[in-house]
């Protein structure tokens, strides 16, 4: 396994919060092959690419239980956004 580069964007390092926000972070930061993910970081600005998207949004789908689509990630690609829009599907679908 090749060693995880470091994530460097021009935004600051902000944890993310909540379980789910949590999750996908990991999810994206082994995909993307770096350390972390941050709540403000962009998936393209981390170098992400549609393969990436849709290996993203099917690990989510897999791991997690709820639905994502690679379109979401293209729409709302910094974190926060995209595990609110995924959060926010999963409650349309339940209701």
């Amino acid at each position: 396994m090749r060693e995880a580069r470091e994530s460097f964007t021009d935004v600051s390092f902000e944890e993310p919060q909540g379980s789910l926000e949590k999750a996908i972070a990991d999810i994206q930061a082994e995909i993307l092959d770096i350390d972390r993910v941050g709540r403000s970081d962009s998936f393209y600005d981390l170098g992400g690419t549609s393969l990436q998207a849709m290996r993203i949004c099917a690990r989510i789908e897999r791991d997690l239980g709820v639905r994502a689509l690679p379109v979401w990630l293209f729409d709302a690609d910094i974190l926060s956004d995209f595990a609110e829009r995924v959060a926010a599907e999963g409650q349309a679908a339940d209701a």
